[in-house]
């Protein structure tokens, strides 16, 4: 069988290992089995990509908007599953309110196949593992700015403090700040609440195109 993926190239490459070791193939003249949408921060590059692939299963990171919206671009919207990014084996799934129980179903059966562990969670900007994260490493950039203590002191306090495999800081690095602004972001726009007002400090350091550590 074979799929098709486009967006953030780290995790394009990253399901073409998970699916070739499954036997899955990756040839974009090949008719596909299932469609993976990773555009993590950009909106408009994930809604162009939507609103121009058809297939009978497609997977969008549910990142800087819900799967909900994201499938409200799909031509076919009942094909449209929302998933997190794969870390560590494990994917979250979540349907959107236009996701056939049928297709849910299969995506669920798909993941498995390929490999992956499969949490099934509610859809929302960023689902739980990213919108846990993302909403700590906002606070942290609003303590730095503040004042309250350097980054490393951050990072430390938190990973000898709290058993953190990295530091907020040193994790926002990692995974990009234009994916942190992203799930801020939609959290904002989903919800409406100040407590997901992106750091203003986040908000220039995106704009700078500047990293946390660093200057690139």
């Amino acid at each position: 069988m074979n799929i098709f993926a486009s967006g953030q190239p780290a995790l394009v490459e990253d399901l073409h290992t998970i699916c070739n070791q499954a036997g899955y193939t990756h040839n974009p003249e090949h008719p596909v089995a299932a469609v993976f949408d990773f555009h993590l921060a950009d909106l408009q590059a994930k809604r162009h990509f939507l609103e121009n692939v058809a297939a009978d299963l497609i997977f969008t990171a549910v990142v800087p908007c819900s799967a909900t919206e994201a499938a409200s671009w799909a031509v076919n919207p009942t094909r449209v599953v929302g998933i997190s990014p794969i870390m560590g084996g494990i994917v979250e799934l979540a349907p959107a309110m236009q996701t056939s129980p049928e297709v849910l179903a299969h995506a669920e059966q798909f993941l498995r196949d390929i490999g992956l562990e499969v949490v099934r969670v509610a859809d929302g900007p960023g689902l739980v593992r990213l919108r846990v994260l993302c909403c700590v490493i906002n606070e942290a950039i609003t303590a730095l700015a503040d004042g309250v203590a350097s980054p490393e002191d951050i990072d430390a306090a938190m990973k000898l403090g709290a058993n953190y495999p990295f530091g907020p800081i040193e994790w926002a690095d990692n995974l990009t700040l234009e994916v942190v602004y992203a799930v801020i972001r939609g959290l904002q726009y989903e919800y409406g609440e100040d407590r997901y007002r992106p750091a203003p400090l986040l908000v220039r350091k995106v704009l700078a195109k500047q990293n946390m550590y660093g200057s690139g």
